[in-house]
């Protein structure tokens, strides 16, 4: 059986965990140790920059920036810098892990400029990632030390054999696609309300879900504030606003646990001995929690309907993080969920035997769709105008519904149809 990178079908699954205590432990030592290594890493790496500044050959210098360079090379020499790391309630892959993270970390930084790698503190929240290992023989799904035993039951490394509860339709499908198929990795981790997940990377030879049939239609989709969405073909979508709809609650609670906070921090007391705090905490994170799932769920049943029912889908690339430095429109921006559902309607596509093409956003709204006439200077829309006539060609537009159109002529320009 080929390797996870070289399997053509991958998806994930995500299952609630039901640790006991001990694995509860196992899990918070392992987030320990992934959060130890990454530190480590960094600061290892500090290190070298400012060494590096020293122009002056000085033989202690020279050789600490060796023995530096020498623990950043291999997982081995790390463990050997932390002996700790060979405990037997250790998982040996956590720490290989945390160094590939690490390194992601740097990649990303030169690619994405998403910053330079910072020490991570600890919080309630708990995470670390473990692999799973098979014979190059094997062929089915469960023969590694990474399986599932039954459709509520998973063994895992060094927690054993942990109780699990899933979308039962999920499930089966996994257990019926076993053949030529494996588990890349699990990351296991615990969420700021307390409760244990499990998401597991699955690849494949063969495809997890059947084509759609082809409809033959198309469309454009237009991403905006007043509206989640409108299409080409004149469809609107709501935009629920779940974040602004429980904001009061959501105060509220915030403003109760910053109260807690304050007398704990008076009376000298740590937090985490302090019961009031903690179940105000947990509150609040059970408020976050329901917005976002609320916001998930209603993205996923939007883009399943519109995979369903079109064959070829477009929408606008939007810098969704460079959207967010605008403070004005920030949290309306969060709200919406936009980059999570171009990313659902982007996998989903591929899913089901459908075509997803994302385009450039620039003059998608201020081009006529009949004429292509461009509203230039003092033309150009305002937020405020949500409909408006061409100058050229004299015909009527709605803001939303032109942009969409404007997408999906762009889209097909791209994918070489037009």
């Amino acid at each position: 059986m080929r390797s996870v990178k070289e399997m053509p079908y991958h998806r994930g699954l995500v299952v609630k965990l039901y640790p006991t205590d001990e694995q509860k432990r196992l899990i918070a030592v392992n987030d320990g140790v992934k959060r130890a290594v990454y530190n480590f890493l960094v600061a290892a790496n500090n290190e070298l920059y400012q060494l590096g500044k020293v122009k002056t050959y000085l033989k202690p210098i020279a050789e600490r920036i060796a023995y530096l360079k020498g623990v950043l090379a291999s997982t081995s020499a790390i463990q050997n810098a932390l002996p700790f790391l060979y405990g037997d309630d250790v998982d040996s892959q956590a720490v290989a892990n945390a160094k590939q993270n690490y390194r992601r970390a740097w990649k990303n930084q030169k690619e994405l400029h998403t910053g330079v790698p910072q020490f991570k503190k600890k919080g309630m929240q708990q995470s670390y990632q473990t692999n799973a290992h098979y014979r190059k023989d094997a062929i089915s799904l469960n023969e590694s030390n990474l399986r599932f035993i039954s459709k509520h039951r998973v063994k895992m490394p060094i927690l054993g054999i942990v109780q699990f509860a899933g979308s039962p339709k999920e499930i089966e499908m996994l257990f019926s696609h076993t053949q030529q198929t494996r588990i890349g990795g699990v990351c296991i981790s615990r969420d700021s309300v307390g409760e244990y997940w499990a998401s597991f990377s699955l690849a494949s030879e063969y495809p997890f879900y059947e084509d759609l049939p082809k409809t033959g239609a198309m469309a454009g989709i237009d991403l905006n504030l007043t509206n989640l969405a409108s299409t080409s073909d004149g469809e609107v979508y709501d935009n629920p606003r779940y974040l602004q709809k429980s904001e009061k609650s959501l105060k509220k609670a915030q403003r109760k646990l910053s109260r807690r906070y304050r007398h704990a921090k008076e009376s000298g007391r740590a937090l985490r001995d302090c019961k009031n705090y903690q179940e105000q905490r947990k509150k609040v994170a059970k408020i976050q929690r329901q917005i976002a799932r609320q916001r998930e769920d209603y993205l996923h049943i939007l883009s399943k309907r519109e995979v369903e029912n079109q064959d070829f889908l477009a929408a606008e690339d939007l810098k969704v993080k460079n959207l967010l430095k605008n403070h004005t429109l920030a949290k309306a921006v969060s709200d919406a969920g936009w980059r999570s559902f171009l990313t659902m309607l982007d996998y989903k596509a591929s899913w089901y035997g459908k075509e997803f093409v994302l385009v450039p956003p620039q003059y998608t709204t201020q081009t006529c769709s009949n004429c292509g006439y461009v509203l230039k200077n003092e033309e150009r829309l305002p937020l405020s105008v949500r409909e408006w006539i061409c100058p050229a060609c004299r015909i009527h537009h709605n803001r939303d519904v032109n942009a969409a159109q404007n997408i999906l002529n762009k889209a097909l320009q791209q994918a070489g149809y037009a």
